[in-house]
């Protein structure tokens, strides 16, 4: 196809919108991230109460509840727990590196790499600023006693198992693999208010900040890869 042809010219259109788009989808994702954590940092289980419950206690305690009523949800919230930990998602993100890099998908491989190892690093680093204090029940299925705020597990759901499962969905045609993997890594999040470990808004803190980052790192990834491409030369025309 020749470069006046109308479909070359979409695709060169949609290669440089995209990650402007994406790009500001991680910072609306930020912004509201931003928004909860201002909500918790004034009003939030762990610091100085209200006069009356917040929205966040009545929900977790509700939920507790429901976990104590159905045993059998804590059993599967522990299969989350492990399968979240940075003992299992390191070395399996590492695998997915190495086999994508292997294949010839570099810069899958680098979306990857970058979600992964920047999604724990911010995980950290806000769990460190905020130290917010963990539900404490009299009836505990676990004791936890790390900072509560943002939920670990609830980013590396999206960070790790998301990302997979959208690499699986763009690169192969094993659809039900992909959507496993998606729906696995957002139910990590509700299954640690199940398990009693953190609040509710931990978990949609880390929802917003881990889809805010792979967003931003999808956006730049694009943009690398689109600027290379558009600095490569075309091939000389071999017509006589």
């Amino acid at each position: 196809m020749g470069d006046d042809d109308p479909g070359c010219q979409n695709d060169a259109v949609d290669r440089r919108t995209t990650p402007w788009l994406l790009a500001c989808l991680g910072l609306l994702l930020a912004l509201a991230a931003a928004v909860v954590t201002r909500v918790v940092l004034t009003k939030g289980p762990g610091f100085d109460l209200p006069p009356t419950p917040s929205a966040d206690l009545l929900l977790a305690t509700d939920i507790h509840t429901f976990a104590h009523d159905h045993p059998w949800l804590v059993g599967v919230t522990k299969v989350f727990a492990v399968m979240g930990s940075g003992f299992v998602l390191t070395p399996v993100t590492i695998g997915v590196v190495l086999l994508l890099q292997r294949r010839g998908h570099g810069y899958w491989a680098l979306w990857v790499g970058l979600c992964g190892m920047g999604g724990w690093m911010i995980s950290q680093s806000v769990k460190q600023l905020v130290d917010r204090q963990r539900p404490v029940w009299p009836d505990p299925f676990e004791i936890v006693t790390s900072p509560s705020f943002p939920s670990g597990h609830s980013m590396a759901g999206i960070y790790g198992y998301v990302v997979f499962g959208i690499v699986v969905l763009a690169l192969t045609d094993r659809r039900w693999p992909g959507v496993a993997l998606i729906v696995f890594g957002v139910l990590m999040g509700p299954s640690r208010v199940l398990l009693g470990v953190h609040w509710p808004s931990d978990v949609l803190a880390g929802w917003l900040l881990a889809g805010a980052w792979i967003s931003l790192c999808a956006a730049a990834v694009l943009g690398v890869r689109g600027s290379r491409r558009a600095r490569t030369p075309l091939p000389a025309d071999t017509r006589a």
